[in-house]
């Protein structure tokens, strides 16, 4: 899982400043999953079963109804490293010069914030405040990838109220709709040399921005047939952004400032929808145990595409189209909690965390994604009857990752990343009644 700055989206125009010419990418998934440090005890195996602090209303709005009302405040420290060794990168003009060597991850942080207020004993209010999808990556200027990615840097900011209704006394539904903004900004130099038949002669650059709000909604299920076993089915929906900005061009040669200028640029993208089932059953009266099966639907986005204002733009075309080809995917994780006492509760557990990108030719620098092994300890302590902290450490071992990127200039990025990330969460809670 990577992020940096807030973790992980690409759902604008990573067609890499301005895809077809600026050095086309394809964004790999940027779901961020740190939405609560006592969940990140657990490896997030618990999702919305588990449903013992206010972030429950994240996770599946219906298990709001087995909590008093209350609040929980955390931060999510992300310290990553995408340590990319070159193998061979080549342009048009022959070997690219340029420092071979690279580490493109930038350390985060990522705040959320939860409410939960019990209306009466079968209807309560909730309210989640986070950042569900993001990104951030940043090169120096003189690497070989320089004409792929230098800054990647996406931010994203969900809000969402939500209602919770007790059916009886072991299933109840919720509901909620979500309000998300994007502001994406995503940069590179640019080979003009080679469109002019001197490759390296003549390096430009290009800087687009864009923002947007849209919205979407998620439903849920919660299923708690006795005290020691609870289960929970949730749903979000593809979130469908139309976001609007600008492209900003630098140092263009005279003869290509007619098909390379600065515009106004409107960009069709996605946030992808989401399906989770997870369970908790009580082993013993001291041990929890709890797992969670997450399908995202990255499958539906099949390609982003950049519409400039100016139709002469882009080489005459105004319109520039990336192919993503993303797939569907899993993360599935196991958990256990051991109840030490009424005070102290410590966790542990496991994930399995697939990445979208099917093949290094279609893999981004932007963020260079894999699959991923999350292992997680965490504890809570109740600091009095209103009061807890959580704290939660995460250390994912992401696969070596193989890239081997074109753009449409003709810059291909051969190389392997290293990579890896340690994740420190501290969250407090507090309860109303």
């Amino acid at each position: 899982m990577k992020k940096s700055r807030i973790g992980h989206l690409m759902a604008f125009i990573l067609a890499g400043a301005v895809s077809g010419y600026a050095g086309s990418a394809s964004a790999a998934g940027f779901a961020i999953i740190e939405h609560s440090a006592q969940g990140m005890g657990n490896a997030f195996a618990g999702g919305g079963a588990i449903a013992e602090d206010a972030s429950t209303v994240w996770f599946n709005p219906a298990s709001m109804t087995r909590l008093p009302s209350q609040m929980q405040a955390a931060g999510h420290v992300i310290l990553v490293s995408f340590d990319f060794t070159d193998g061979g990168s080549t342009f048009p003009g022959g070997a690219l010069s340029g420092a071979p060597t690279n580490d493109g991850g930038e350390d985060a942080l990522v705040p959320n914030f939860y409410y939960i207020r019990a209306l009466n004993e079968r209807l309560s209010f909730g309210l989640a405040v986070n950042a569900p999808f993001g990104l951030a990556t940043e090169y120096d200027d003189n690497w070989t990838g320089r004409y792929h990615a230098i800054e990647s840097e996406i931010i994203d900011l969900n809000v969402n109220p939500a209602l919770a209704w007790k059916v009886n006394e072991v299933l109840s539904v919720g509901a909620g709709v979500s309000l998300n903004y994007i502001d994406a900004k995503l940069n590179n130099f640019v080979d003009f040399g080679t469109l002019l038949g001197a490759p390296g002669a003549a390096d430009g650059f290009v800087e687009n921005e864009a923002d947007d709000i849209s919205f979407g909604f998620n439903f849920g299920l919660f299923y708690e047939p006795s005290d020691r076993t609870r289960f929970s089915v949730a749903y979000r929906s593809q979130i469908n952004h139309k976001l609007e900005g600008d492209a900003d061009f630098r140092n263009v040669p005279a003869p290509l400032s007619t098909a390379f200028f600065d515009d106004d640029i409107k960009v069709g993208a996605s946030l992808p929808d989401s399906f989770s089932v997870s369970a908790f059953h009580m082993l013993t009266p001291k041990i929890g145990i709890m797992g969670d099966a997450t399908w995202t639907g990255w499958s539906d986005i099949p390609e982003l595409r950049i519409v400039f204002d100016n139709p002469a733009n882009a080489l005459g075309s105004g319109t520039l189209v990336e192919d993503l080809q993303w797939e569907d995917v899993w993360r599935l994780s196991l958990g256990l909690s051991y109840y030490q006492s009424e005070r102290l509760t410590l966790r542990t557990g496991v994930a399995y965390d697939q990445a979208p990108v099917p093949n290094p030719v279609l893999r981004t620098p932007r963020l260079p994604d894999n699959d991923r092994i999350w292992v997680s300890i965490g504890a809570s302590y109740r600091i009095n009857n209103k009061m807890s902290a959580d704290f939660g450490y995460t250390h994912l071992f992401i696969d070596d990752t193989n890239i081997a990127r074109t753009n449409s200039t003709g810059a291909t990025l051969v190389g392997e990343y290293e990579s890896d990330a340690d994740i420190i969460s501290l969250g407090f809670n507090y309860i109303f009644d």
